[in-house]
């Protein structure tokens, strides 16, 4: 199952602003299971890039204390008909990716 991820972007004066919704359950492996006591087990975003025709403009770190469901927004370089693309990959080594068309 990859992570599933909806994309808004649009660029004004050669500076895009791109917003993401990532469905994905984000567990820091420190929650408790009330019924067996035990933790879930961690599972959530490690690294997420942004890429502007192919080329990376945004390399970050993620942890187990960002929320499930993480909203992103994020301002590039990029002007209308380029491409932008968000790939996602967690620490079980499940990934997604998503490309979207500024306007």
């Amino acid at each position: 199952m990859s992570i599933k991820i909806r994309m808004r972007g649009k660029s004004k004066g050669g500076v895009a602003e791109v917003k993401a919704l990532i469905k994905h359950p984000m567990e820091s492996g420190v929650r408790m299971n009330k019924k067996t006591g035990k933790p879930y087990p961690a599972k959530f975003i490690d690294t997420v890039k942004v890429l502007v025709n192919g080329t990376e403009a945004v390399n970050s770190q993620w942890s187990g204390a960002v929320s499930a469901n993480p909203y992103m927004a994020v301002q590039v370089k990029a002007n209308a008909g380029d491409e932008v693309k968000i790939v996602l990959t967690d620490n079980t080594g499940e990934a997604g990716e998503d490309t979207l068309k500024l306007k």
